[in-house]
């Protein structure tokens, strides 16, 4: 991913409040904001486990690693965006923000039992994707798990009948943002996390997002 292509740095001091204010006015991409940032929570099955660890990946302001902060658990957030990282920092001091990306977190940080992300994944072409699940491999403990929520179509001809809905809708709005980013397949996704070995879940969401779990 090139750094800040999206234009993260520019956005960073708004993105809170554009984020509320898109899911309020029922956006297509950001509409039930936070239930799907509590639906991510409630995939790492908390209760269930005694995970101590996660690892958020494209963590912008932090919205979706303070829930976790908030159950005391050492959080560390990982984003390519240098003023992402610096708003996290400022709300949340005791996350530890750093730079990186998908398929760039630093060495030096240590193995964790969770690993997150939120409305970042479709910035991945399909190939790295793939290698991108095979570096969360690498981070993630033994019983560890991936919970990614995401703008995601269930598979290649859903993407078809979706955007061919959306021009027939003259919503060329939603149209221009895939022009330059890479939705996720969910049948795809499966096929690549199960081939690295783990278990798999996930589900709809919303009109344009799915969770996916994914489990060591």
């Amino acid at each position: 991913m090139a750094e800040d292509r999206w234009g993260f740095n520019q956005w960073a001091k708004s993105y809170d409040e554009d984020v509320i204010k898109a899911a309020q006015a029922d956006n297509w991409i950001f509409r039930d904001y936070d239930r799907v940032l509590d639906k991510v929570v409630e995939y790492c099955d908390l209760a269930g486990n005694s995970y101590s660890s996660v690892l958020d990946i494209g963590v912008g302001t932090g919205n979706l690693a303070s829930r976790f902060l908030s159950r005391g658990m050492q959080v560390i957030g990982v984003d390519p965006s240098e003023e992402m990282r610096n708003i996290c920092q400022q709300k949340h001091p005791y996350i530890m923000v750093v730079d990186g990306d998908f398929l760039k977190i630093p060495l030096y940080l240590p193995h964790v039992d969770l690993i997150v992300s939120a409305y970042a994944f479709h910035h991945l072409t399909a190939a790295e994707k793939a290698e991108a699940v095979r570096v969360m491999k690498r981070f993630l403990k033994p019983k560890g798990r991936a919970v990614i929520a995401d703008l995601m179509f269930r598979n290649a001809a859903e993407e078809r009948r979706i955007k061919q809905a959306l021009r027939e809708a003259g919503r060329s709005d939603i149209l221009e943002e895939f022009e330059d980013e890479y939705p996720g397949l969910f049948e795809e996704l499966t096929l690549i996390f199960n081939g690295e070995g783990f278990s798999f879940q996930g589900e709809r969401l919303t009109e344009s997002i799915w969770i996916l779990g994914a489990f060591l």
